[in-house]
């Protein structure tokens, strides 16, 4: 405990020496507001705005900010939320491994999701969609829906959602549902110590969507 108490100090120090400001918003979607101070008024984010420890962070419904700390460290926030600058640099700095840099990468990887049509990623395999008055229509099973898999995973019920995921990937392994699927299933089989399953979808991400920028956060052994 000592020894992970004097990290997060150091984390904070290594931050605070830059005056007051202790980093940058490298990212957004949607609807972002700051504001410098709890007294002053928000106003919309800009990339590559400076944030003090001071600052307060807000988004709106389906949107999110990454913010870039001086000392290299990357935070999140999702939709719908407020939050003040210094704490989130706190818990970044307790926080500071792989999981935390894709749990990340996966939440501005979902917004992303939201805002455009899938599209193919790769070239393993040949698709072709079947059509309703097609024939084959009648034998395909029903589509799973990634939110459905996200929701469950919200809700820490991992052994629910890893196959809701894993179907996702089934069904169509080279779209951009599938990358996200693959993300997730790489938290979800960590948490659960499935190390096997994990390198699976580590390697099958890194192979089908070799651009993808989930990568630079995965696990390396």
């Amino acid at each position: 405990m000592k020894r992970i108490a004097l990290s997060i100090v150091l984390c904070i120090l290594g931050v605070s020496l830059v005056a007051a400001q202790i980093g940058k918003i490298r990212f957004f979607t949607g609807e972002v507001q700051y504001r410098a101070s709890q007294n002053q008024a928000y106003k919309p984010a800009t990339i590559n705005l400076s944030v003090s420890e001071e600052g307060y962070l807000k988004t709106g419904p389906d949107s999110s900010v990454e913010v870039l700390w001086t000392n290299g460290i990357t935070s999140t926030v999702n939709a719908s939320s407020q939050v003040n600058v210094k704490k989130l640099m706190e818990e970044a700095c307790s926080k500071q491994n792989w999981m935390n840099k894709l749990e990340n990468k996966v939440g501005n990887l979902k917004l992303q999701n939201i805002k455009r049509a899938s599209s193919t990623a790769g070239i393993r395999r040949d698709e072709a969609e079947v059509q309703k008055d097609s024939l084959l229509f009648w034998v395909l099973d029903p589509q799973q829906d990634i939110n459905e898999a996200i929701d469950l995973f919200d809700l820490k019920q991992y052994a629910k959602a890893a196959p809701l995921f894993e179907k996702v990937v089934t069904q169509a392994p080279l779209k951009k549902d599938a990358e996200l699927a693959h993300a997730y299933l790489i938290l979800i089989y960590n948490t659960l110590g499935e190390k096997a399953s994990m390198q699976k979808h580590v390697q099958a991400l890194t192979q089908d969507f070799p651009n993808s920028t989930t990568l630079d956060s995965l696990p390396t052994d």
